[in-house]
């Protein structure tokens, strides 16, 4: 009997413990698109992911001129550090030179400047290639040389929704032409991304139920950059839309590809929701 309770009082030990375990966080990684400075250490340990979660931004102009803006999607908060070869913290880097290559690697990908004071810290967007917009605030203390990096990976605009076959050729046939924002690139190359075969796909099927039909397959870019190195580069995403498409025996007469580059917006290059807009394939009936 006494066996039997002992047993039992073992169980019960096990059943507690198991219910209290903490349930194991989600891995912490670094930001694809957001780098760190220079010669930092990551801090997994003390820094966050999740998969959806909000963050309020502030935007607007120092230092009281300001509005918050809630953004939801992937959020991260990443903790990095500076050292000296004997450990401590580098306190040598100063809060301007912080902000300033953030600032610098932002607007090389496109990105904007929302807000930046020494209190609450620097506020930039970087457009991503899949139409949606990364966030992120950069907070720097200099006496212990640390960083975060408080990161939403918005949603993709609606301007990424497919179009079917039927859809496409509805719109060919009542406006001549057809905007495709689900077809992506690598950034800042004419590389198809794999969830480009959806549409491309899709595509396909349009060339043939309708054998008769020719386009022209012309690729946008915003205006970020300098306009020759846009036309190029759009030229080459054009392409290789119109390669992918020969694979599948596709007659090569019925294609032409061509780039526009920046000349042909359907919205201002003013923000990055107007930019993720005119970064699109069209396809032109002939």
């Amino acid at each position: 009997m006494k066996n039997t309770k002992k047993r039992f009082l073992f169980l019960a030990a096990l059943i507690i413990v198991a219910f209290n375990a903490p349930v194991p966080a989600q891995e912490v990684t670094e930001h694809p698109l957001v780098r760190p400075f220079p010669g930092t250490v990551f801090d997994q340990r003390r820094s966050e992911q999740v998969n959806f979660g909000e963050y309020e931004f502030r935007t607007g102009t120092p230092p009281r001129n300001y509005t918050t803006q809630t953004v939801r999607g992937e959020y991260r908060s990443l903790r990095y550090f500076l050292y000296n070869q004997d450990g401590t913290p580098n306190r040598e880097v100063s809060q301007v030179e912080y902000f300033e290559n953030f600032k610098a690697a932002a607007l090389e990908r496109g990105g904007s400047i929302k807000w930046e004071d020494n209190h609450y810290g620097l506020v930039f967007t970087i457009p991503r290639e899949d139409g949606g917009i990364t966030w992120c605030r950069v907070q720097a203390s200099v006496s212990a040389g640390r960083t975060i990096l408080d990161i939403i990976d918005e949603k993709p605009l609606v301007t990424t929704l497919e179009f079917t076959p039927a859809e496409m050729m509805a719109a060919l046939d009542s406006d001549g032409k057809i905007a495709l924002y689900g077809i992506l690139f690598d950034f800042d190359r004419a590389t198809l991304q794999q969830p480009s075969n959806k549409q491309l796909q899709d595509v396909l099927t349009l060339l043939a139920s309708n054998p008769e039909l020719r386009l022209e397959i012309q690729g946008h870019t915003d205006s970020d950059g300098s306009s020759d190195y846009n036309l190029q580069l759009s030229h080459r995403r054009a392409e290789s839309v119109r390669q992918y498409l020969l694979l599948f025996g596709i007659d090569p007469a019925r294609l032409q590809a061509k780039g526009y580059g920046e000349a042909m917006p359907v919205a201002p290059n003013d923000s990055d929701e107007n930019k993720a807009k005119n970064r699109r394939v069209e396809l032109v009936k002939l």
